[in-house]
């Protein structure tokens, strides 16, 4: 998928979250299923966490680097446990590619918490693989795919100076 993931993004054909198709459920209308990643991440956090009801299915699975956990209910405890510290957090979408009910999604995720970097802004930029059915047409199974040192582990004093140091003597090559 690492090799094929790339080559669609920068296919004009498939690039396009233009060309999306759209949901068919009729409470969501002619929202695309690119169109409803971002509502639900638009209006997830700490303090709203039913849209973990709205957007997974009772049979979800969640994968992130950081951990793995099926059902909607323990995706919101999950969801409920990692955004406990946050003080806000914002996903940008940029594009998306769409197969079906299947969908790839780059984004941009900017959070900021007092634990981490002095509690300035810091920056993630990820990718996840988001597949709907199910009887309501919610999310199945949700990948995502991002760099934990710089969402984490780089901001932690001592740990995060290894972590950078390591990083620049891969790229030297």
């Amino acid at each position: 998928m690492r090799f094929i993931l790339p080559f669609l993004l920068v296919s004009p054909l498939f690039f396009n979250a233009a060309y999306a198709q759209k949901a068919t459920s009729p409470k969501e209308g002619t929202m695309t299923y690119f169109d409803k990643i971002k509502d639900a991440f638009a209006r997830l956090d700490k303090n709203n966490l039913q849209v973990v009801d709205e957007f997974y299915d009772q049979n979800a699975e969640f994968h992130d680097p950081i951990g793995s956990v099926k059902t909607a209910a323990k995706i919101k405890a999950y969801y409920g446990e990692m955004y406990k510290n946050v003080k806000h957090i914002k996903f940008d979408f940029t594009d998306a590619v769409q197969q079906d009910q299947n969908v790839a999604a780059v984004w941009t995720m900017t959070y900021s918490t007092e634990q981490l970097n002095d509690g300035k802004d810091i920056i993630v930029h990820g990718t996840s693989i988001i597949k709907f059915g199910g009887s309501e047409n919610k999310v199945i199974y949700h990948r995502d795919y991002f760099d934990v040192g710089s969402m984490v582990y780089e901001h932690i004093p001592l740990l995060g100076w290894g972590v950078r140091k390591v990083k620049s003597k891969l790229g030297e090559h």
